[in-house]
Formats: structure tokens, sequence, C-alpha cells
């Protein structure tokens, strides 16, 4: 390979190289924003909270810093858009597995229900089943036996979600899917369910991972993996 050829060879790998890091995750948010009318970001403290999963184990917020955190609230009872939305957390824990990503990325399934716990608790176990969802980083919660049974609901309104109780087994309430980063703040919030799903696992890639995770690069990635391959079996 002669002199000049390989100097123009390094010139573009550096050029795609400052194209690949030339992003923020505000240039993501910026892109999402184009593509998703459903999501809304933010930069808030996450609210905190030190609730249990169905065996009665607790979990807190704090406890997962570190991990990138998809939250939703649900009722247990609901027969409408709560299992519809635990369908789509389901698409979310499957295309974040595909991604490799299950270790950094936790989903939390908090229950508003204000009737017993042992009854709450056995529908989240079924909720478990039901939708196949992966034990290994989603976790159903809800209060103890001993906390009040508005605790959860209260909670749902620091997060911006009013689930609102109508009597007869029904809580009214919207459908928001949460997405908090690994220093505990609140990034997004997806509304609905009929955003597209790939769109909040590309935020996830970019809060998990980095702003270049969720660059479309593909073009320069493969010109890039070329030429380096030209160069190093020189």
């Amino acid at each position: 390979m002669n002199s000049l050829f390989r100097v123009m060879l390094i010139s573009v790998v550096a050029l795609g190289s400052l194209k690949t890091q030339a992003h923020s995750i505000e240039d993501v948010e910026t892109s999402l924003n184009e593509k998703e009318r459903y999501a809304q970001f933010v930069d808030l403290p996450a609210p905190q909270f030190d609730l249990t999963n169905s065996e009665g184990n607790t979990l807190s917020l704090a406890g997962l810093k570190g991990k990138t955190v998809v939250l939703n609230f649900l009722y247990t009872r609901c027969t409408e858009a709560c299992p519809l939305h635990m369908n789509v957390i389901r698409q979310l824990q499957t295309a974040v597995e595909e991604e490799g990503l299950s270790d950094d990325v936790i989903f939390i399934t908090i229950a508003t229900d204000r009737e017993d716990v042992a009854g709450t608790r056995e529908n989240m176990r079924a909720y478990g089943k039901n939708f196949d969802l992966n034990p290994g980083n989603w976790h159903f919660l809800y209060r103890a036996r001993d906390e009040p049974p508005g605790l959860t609901s209260e909670l749902s309104q620091a997060y911006g979600v009013q689930f609102t109780d109508t009597g007869d087994g029904v809580q009214v309430h919207g459908v928001v899917t949460h997405v908090i980063d690994p220093a505990g703040r609140m990034r997004a919030r997806f509304h609905g369910l009929k955003f597209q799903p790939e769109h909040l696992v590309t935020y996830l890639k970019a809060i998990a991972i980095g702003p270049n995770a969720a660059a479309d690069d593909g073009f320069w990635s493969r010109l890039h993996g070329r030429i380096e391959g030209l160069i190093q079996s020189e």
C-alpha cells in the first residue's frame, strides 16, 4: 500500500470516527422527537421508592443505582389498558434481551391496587406468568402488609400518573412508561400505548451504553471496519 493511499484511508477512518462520536443524548432526543410523537424527554430527580415484590422481598430505587430503569404503574385488577401495557413491556424486555442489555436495563412494574395485599400479589404473579416476563431483570412491586393502601397510587402521582379509584374494582388512569437513568434521574416518559417500542429501545441504548450506541451510522461503521481491516492486514 503506497503512503499516499494509506494517508487517505487513515483520513477516512478519522472522519468516520469523528462522525460516530459527534452525538450527545440531546442529539438522540432531538432525533427521536422527530419520529416519536408520544415521547416526552425530561431531566428530573426520580421519586424514590422502597417496596416489596410478590414474594415479600424489598427493592428500592436507590438500590438500582447504576442501572437504567424502565418503570410503569398498573392496576392488577384492570382488564383493559393494563394488560395491553404489560404486553408492550414484554416486547420491550424481549428487544432489550436481543440488544444484549439485560444486565444494564431493569424493568419495574408497580401495582396501584388498594385492595388486599394477598390478592394483589397473586395477580402480580399471574401477570408475570401470563406475559412470560423474565424475572432476571423484571420486578413487580407493591406495598407491604403494614403499609397504607394508598401508598403506591400516591407514588404514581409523584411520577405524574393519576390512578383514581372509582369503586367496584375499577381505577381510572393514564398509561405511561418511564425511563430512569443510572444516576436515578427521570429522563423520559413514553405516553400511551401507541409509541413505537423500537424508539424506546433506541433511547435505552443511548442511556445505558452511551449516545453513540443509538446513532444510525451503519454506512460509516461498515466502511470504518473495512478500512481498518485493510490497514491492519498490510
